[in-house]
């Protein structure tokens, strides 16, 4: 009994630890979404920052999860919530490199032709840091029904990159400095998306926590994670 209540506190550490990166990554979002769409150069560059916070706790998560796996055998459900954090943790701090992304796009000037399409991936970040929120809750219950549910969230994300990509092949521009900003604004949608690929992956990761299986869910990238 005194070795399982060991585990438990030493898996109730493990998973304080990847709670705390997903906050930091979903206020990444949050932060880089205002910074872009208000043109805060200040808070994009705390965002920027931050980053290197997100990066240590990926490899802080990933060394205990490899202790753990290694000095305590864990087994069923233990042995799952260890492997699927290892792997969650990847994407989210593909994510917060996303977020750090989104946050220097602030520091350009931005046209009035441009703010259509400022508004419209502002609008996918939202999206994001929603999904990211709610896959935070699945992730605590270990509920994968929510999981799926998050996932399914993901469309809105293809839809939006698909209008912007749409709305940015019509455009003209009257210099070459105003294409490569439309060009960078292309590129960002594309992470924005990629960022919703990456919650989709993780709620892919929480169904198996609680079933020991990975479907594939809507993400047609995620045979790959």
């Amino acid at each position: 009994m005194k070795e399982q209540n060991s585990l438990d506190d030493k898996m109730h550490f493990f998973q304080e630890m990847m709670l705390q990166m997903v906050t930091r990554v979903e206020e990444a979002v949050y932060q880089a979404r205002s910074a872009f769409e208000e043109h805060d150069v200040i808070l994009a560059r705390k965002v920027i920052e931050n980053d290197y916070f997100i990066d240590q706790l990926q490899e802080m998560i990933e060394n205990d999860g490899v202790r753990l796996l290694v000095s305590e055998a864990p087994y069923g459900h233990y042995m799952r919530h260890i492997i699927a954090g290892i792997k969650m943790v990847s994407n989210l701090e593909r994510m917060g490199d996303h977020a750090a992304h989104l946050a220097k796009m602030a520091t350009a000037d931005k046209s009035e032709a441009e703010q259509p399409y400022i508004k419209k991936i502002s609008d996918m970040a939202l999206i994001g840091a929603t999904m990211i929120r709610k896959a935070v809750e699945a992730f605590v219950d270990v509920e994968s029904e929510k999981a799926i549910e998050v996932a399914q969230i993901d469309d809105q994300m293809d839809a939006a990159r698909d209008e912007i990509n749409s709305m940015l092949f019509k455009a003209t521009a009257s210099d070459p400095a105003q294409m490569e900003r439309l060009l960078n604004l292309f590129y960002v949608a594309k992470e924005m998306e990629r960022l919703g690929d990456h919650v989709t992956t993780i709620c892919r990761w929480i169904v198996y926590m609680e079933k020991g299986e990975r479907p594939h869910l809507n993400n047609p990238h995620s045979k790959n994670h």
